[in-house]
């Protein structure tokens, strides 16, 4: 197997990002599956050695929600963060994150102005009306985290099979040009961070953020909900991350599930 040119300038992340520890593979299956290795092996309440990151620029075997795979190509950034989270800041965490990367995202193509990010609800991100990446949680202990994102930076979805192609998005696509890789993960490190540090913000105000970025608001749905297929109008998210749906005369809301 050809090892992928490492595209990550390790100082700089390391000195410009608040992580305590950075675990560099060439290759890995998943970063995911290292950072929780990790997590079971070590005392992760010890305060110096998290937040922690784990990436790679050839992640082979990325895993996605449920049973879903993420596939990657060079110039994708796929990365895991091993965090310590409050019980407050634990609520509504994936909302928390997809708005981190939005954030940073949208620095990233601030040239077109018409184009934002959005998020597909509980965990994609959108760009464009496409996919440009997922976040996939894990706890493999209480209060302790693994994060796991993976984005299309500077690959370009042309690269990709044609089936992920048609409905994905990256961010060289949409401005052209190649990205800043490397301050795109610091600016998201440090966006996150603030989402998820021990004073936070509160849920509620995680809820109103989210609300414009939600790329279904007020449109009709189909949620898929263990044996269920809701159908009903998308109102957002409600303060403890679950996504609300007008049925009938009431808006009901619903922790788990897939938007159809």
């Amino acid at each position: 197997m050809t090892l992928q040119h490492n595209p990550f300038d390790l100082d700089r992340i390391q000195s410009e990002s608040a992580i305590n520890q950075l675990f560099y593979f060439p290759s890995c299956s998943s970063t995911n599956t290292e950072a929780l290795t990790w997590a079971r092996d070590h005392h992760c309440s010890n305060s110096e050695l998290l937040p922690a990151l784990f990436i790679t620029p050839s992640q082979t075997d990325g895993r996605g929600r449920g049973s879903h795979s993420w596939h990657s190509s060079a110039g994708a950034l796929t990365f895991s963060l091993l965090l310590c989270v409050s019980e407050q800041n634990a609520i509504a965490l994936a909302a928390r994150i997809g708005l981190a990367i939005c954030e940073a995202v949208d620095c990233q193509i601030a040239t077109d102005a018409s184009k934002r990010c959005q998020l597909k609800w509980p965990n994609d991100v959108f760009l464009d009306g496409k996919k440009l990446g997922g976040i996939l949680i894990e706890s493999p202990k209480p209060d302790i985290f693994v994060i796991g994102i993976g984005l299309n930076v500077n690959n370009s979805t042309t690269s990709l099979p044609e089936a992920v192609s048609n409905q994905s998005i990256s961010i060289i696509d949409t401005i052209g040009i190649p990205a800043d890789i490397n301050g795109l993960l610091v600016n998201i490190i440090q966006l996150v961070h603030e989402k998820t540090a021990s004073v936070g913000s509160n849920p509620i105000d995680i809820s109103a953020a989210w609300q414009p970025r939600c790329m279904f608001y007020g449109t009709t749905v189909c949620l898929e909900s263990g044996s269920d297929l809701v159908t009903g109008v998308c109102h957002g998210i409600d303060s403890s991350g679950a996504i609300l749906i007008g049925l009938h005369d009431e808006i009901v809301p619903f922790v788990n599930g897939t938007i159809r």
